[in-house]
């Protein structure tokens, strides 16, 4: 690390919220320790009541929690102005000004704003003029989804207010991130927070297309575990100079309309890291060295809900600048379409790097039982090693018959097989026993098969997502890191957002490099070798 760069987070959240589990951050003071172990020096925070259910109290009560603390930056909720429950927008400008409000939360979803012009352009007119960032966020606390901004709405403000600095927040950007670069292309005025794209390369898209100044780094914590986004912009392929522009220095520029914000981060004095992994994360260390598995990886181009842009070549560069030694692979465009197109191409790249990549073939049980059969021999011709199923986007049941078709070549064949929902516990019990020498894989966290993995030692838990507030230490506590398995979710996902959550965690370090790859390392030496 040379340049030093300031963390400023633009999404976070203060108080007891209505989905708050047990050990979040709540109070000033936790959430300020949590930005020090992440390496964060300041934060603009919105009131929990301001999101969910009473913008007066919560815009009230974030100035009284925030006073004491200057590392903490309030922020307001707005509502549509006709229902007089804010003041009037030029008082309510006023008054932001005078406390040292930064920006201004719009959560249209959670209040029914209509971002019409006769909802709320009254508002951002005088807005506009004070060029008070507002922040879009669609998400309704009662009903959460992905995919819920309303990006027509969002270009008619950003094209109406040319002036006024619009950012887009949401639980994720995902199928419509086409309808993001769209709204990018039109709207000069428009910012994202990258805590809603957790997608492969898509920072480093952004900033060649539009610009690092498009971007501003937050986090959502304290539901969401910081370390994610922090890790997946600290090691994207983008310079420096544009990381510190996206850590804090935009976030920065647009709060500086209010010259009663003063900023402290060159006074934070951050705690020292916890272990080797902690150190080298917080400090941008290089991680070509490592010796890194990942359990879950989708080789393919296009998908309704992808963007991808790399060659092999450049999937195993990504891998090299981790420490990935080998990746088990699938089809991307099979989760969506045809799987013979998927696993064709998944086996053309297993078989120009066959020590990097292990192949799966992937069956859409859908298709029947002699269908699944023959794709499956199919597949193991072509150099396939395992299994790759995901019933819940092909609309198969969970628990259906030919489950087992699958599961059966797999004992058979001694593999390794990863399904995306294994169903009920009693089903992946069932499945554990009944097929012993097969390898089961959790393509996604869950806990609910805690007694089984007891029971059992042919169950493996994917470590893809662990993205809420100290996952990685419940799963650990739950499972034991000995079934833990890293799984990145590459092209999909951003291998470093994938790490994070394991390189933050408060664990032992040997229990870190067990889940990262020791543990995978050694099931290899057992399983799919034919």
């Amino acid at each position: 690390m040379s340049k030093q760069i300031y963390y400023f987070d633009a999404v976070c959240y203060l108080g007891r919220h209505v989905h708050k589990q047990e050990g979040q951050p709540e109070t000033a003071e936790e959430i300020i320790s949590a930005m020090d172990h992440f390496g964060i020096h300041e934060a603009l925070v919105i009131d929990v009541l301001s999101r969910e259910t009473n913008p007066m109290a919560g815009n009230k009560r974030i100035i009284e929690r925030t006073k004491d603390y200057p590392r903490l930056h309030p922020a307001w909720a707005g509502l549509m102005p006709q229902s007089k429950e804010l003041p009037p927008p030029q008082e309510l400008v006023n008054q932001m000004q005078e406390l040292g409000v930064g920006a201004l939360f719009l959560f249209y979803g959670q209040f029914d704003i209509r971002l019409t012009e006769w909802g709320i352009d009254s508002l951002l007119e005088v807005l506009e003029e004070y060029k008070v960032p507002v922040f879009l966020c669609p998400i309704n606390w009662r009903a959460r989804g992905m995919d819920t901004t309303d990006w027509s709405n969002v270009v008619r403000i950003c094209k109406k207010f040319p002036r006024l600095p619009v950012i887009v927040t949401e639980e994720r950007t995902y199928k419509s991130q086409r309808a993001g670069y769209a709204a990018l292309d039109a709207c000069p005025n428009l910012k994202f927070d990258i805590s809603s794209w957790w997608l492969h390369h898509r920072i480093e898209f952004i900033c060649k297309e539009w610009g690092a100044e498009r971007l501003v780094w937050g986090s959502q914590l304290p539901e969401r575990t910081p370390g994610v986004p922090i890790m997946q912009l600290n090691y994207s392929d983008i310079s420096e100079e544009e990381i510190s522009l996206i850590a804090g220095e935009n976030l920065r520029k647009l709060l500086s309309w209010n010259k009663n914000i003063k900023f402290v981060a060159e006074q934070v004095k951050l705690p020292e890291p916890i272990d080797p992994f902690h150190k080298a994360v917080r400090e941008r260390l290089s991680l070509r060295d490592e010796k890194f598995y990942d359990c879950h990886g989708h080789i393919g181009w296009c998908t309704p809900h992808h963007v991808v842009q790399d060659t092999p070549a450049d999937l195993v560069k990504e891998m090299d600048k981790f420490g990935i030694q080998k990746c088990l692979v699938f089809s991307l465009e099979g989760v969506f379409g045809d799987e013979t197109f998927g696993n064709d191409e998944v086996a053309k790249v297993v078989k120009q790097y066959p020590n990097r990549f292990v192949g799966f073939t992937l069956v859409n049980l859908n298709h029947g039982e002699n269908a699944v059969k023959k794709e499956l021999e199919r597949g193991r011709e072509l150099g396939m090693k395992g299994i790759k199923l995901i019933n819940d986007y092909h609309g198969y049941p969970a628990e259906g018959y030919l489950v087992d078709v699958a599961c059966d070549f797999a004992n058979r064949h001694k593999q390794f097989i990863l399904n995306h929902n294994w169903g009920s516990a009693g089903q992946i019990e069932r499945l554990c026993k009944t097929y012993p020498d097969a390898c089961f894989i959790t393509g996604h966290t869950t806990t609910a098969y805690t007694e089984v993995t007891k029971k059992y030692d042919n169950l493996f838990i994917c470590t893809c997502p662990l993205l809420g507030w100290e996952q990685t230490e419940l799963f650990v506590r739950l499972y034991g890191a000995d079934r833990i398995l890293f799984g990145s979710d590459l092209t999909d996902l951003p291998i470093a957002w994938g790490l994070a959550q394991i390189m933050y965690a408060k664990i032992s370090e040997s229990d870190k490099r067990k889940i990262l790859g020791e543990n995978l390392k050694s099931l290899m030496e057992k399983y799919s070798l034919e």
